[in-house]
């Protein structure tokens, strides 16, 4: 069992001082054909208890026997964390561009159609393992030309494709969230909603294959892509990397006791994957798994100071009263308190951190139970 930290200079502040994040490397070195697992979390600053739950993993892989090479990166955004206001971190959009900080990885579908065009009929026929990490190389040079091109990248891009280098060769990617008051949840690949259960994790929320910027989907997209595209000239491929982003709870805290009871939600997919060998599997709780289409979001169609009735996790009917909302300009009428009506029965997966809306804020997400 080895365990390595590099601290991994990402850029430098206006005085030249660097800033960087410590990434852990924990393999068994006689171990040499495992495959890899990448996990990272925080790439939201102000989202830490992935941190914590890394923290945990790293102990606990320490007395496991490991099938597979982690790279774990705790803390993924050193751009994010120093942007404060007040109180609060600042870390889910860049505070000078208003990028969101996860949602500039890199993937293009096209680059998947001119792969497979360029193949040979000998390369069509080589062996899956040769064909696999022909197109691994492929992606990781897409990605590397992207953040060399002349007119660079912005700093989001240029993160995210950074962070994206360190997962290129995975055949499993965790990306650790939290939400704003939220919780806890998955996003899952809809074809893979069911092992996604193995987290332990109360809901899924299933979603489509395809990329609209997030780490989860520039991983998994591109082997799927390239599936079909092989499949249409008559190639079976069932090589694919497993991809998810996990939310644990909401931001702006930590909870080492909760960080244990997640990792081993973590360590029981390793262990039913073949990751890792050595941990009891655990009893899973219920878990209910909403596709995106029914995974809705609520906007405040007043403005004024919120009291949330429904908090995140409980369950709401149709018709049920979930919030009021005060307006001060109204105090003298009895238009001073509005109810807000759930519009569906469902669990609500968060709700926005601030008692003060506009009207449009995203009130609550709720994903609905269809009948």
């Amino acid at each position: 069992m080895v365990v390595e930290k590099q601290l991994v200079s990402l850029n430098q502040d206006i005085a030249g001082q660097e800033i960087g994040i410590p990434v852990y490397r924990i393999f068994d070195k006689a171990n040499t054909n495992a495959k890899k697992v990448y996990i990272q979390s925080a790439v939201h600053a102000a989202e830490m208890q992935g941190s914590a739950v890394i923290y945990r993993l790293i102990e606990q892989l320490k007395l496991l026997t490991l099938n597979a090479e982690f790279v774990l990166v705790p803390n993924c955004n050193p751009f994010g964390r120093t942007q404060r206001a007040g109180e609060y971190l600042q870390g889910r959009f860049d505070a000078t561009t208003g990028n969101n900080w996860n949602r500039f990885y890199h993937y293009d579908k096209q680059d998947t159609v001119d792969f497979v065009e360029s193949l040979s009929p000998e390369q069509l026929n080589e062996p899956e393992p040769v064909l696999a990490a022909h197109y691994r190389g492929y992606l990781k040079d897409k990605l590397a030309a992207k953040i060399e091109r002349d007119w660079g990248v912005n700093t989001a891009q240029f993160l995210n494709s950074t962070l994206q280098e360190f997962a290129a060769d995975a055949d499993l990617v965790l990306d650790l969230h939290t939400g704003p008051s939220s919780t806890r949840h998955i996003y899952s690949p809809e074809n893979r909603a069911e092992q996604a259960e193995l987290f332990n994790i109360e809901n899924i929320i299933a979603i489509p294959i395809a990329f609209a910027g997030a780490l989860d989907e520039a991983s998994f997209t591109p082997w799927w892509d390239l599936a079909q595209q092989l499949s249409e000239r008559g190639v079976t491929f069932n090589y694919r990397v497993d991809a998810y982003t996990i939310e644990l709870g909401s931001q702006e805290n930590i909870c080492l006791t909760q960080a244990q009871h997640d990792s081993l939600g973590i360590l029981n997919y390793l262990q039913h994957q073949g990751l890792i060998n050595g941990f009891e599997p655990i009893a899973l709780t219920d878990i209910t798994t909403t596709a995106l289409k029914d995974y809705k979001t609520l906007f405040s169609k007043h403005a004024g100071m919120v009291e949330y009735l429904a908090k995140a996790g409980d369950k709401v009917e149709k018709g049920q009263v979930i919030a009021r909302v005060l307006n001060s300009l109204e105090f003298d009428t009895s238009q001073a308190i509005v109810e807000v009506i759930a519009p569906a029965s469902g669990t609500v997966i968060l709700h926005y951190p601030s008692a003060a809306v506009q009207v449009g804020t995203q009130l609550y997400k709720i994903a609905i139970t269809t009948p």
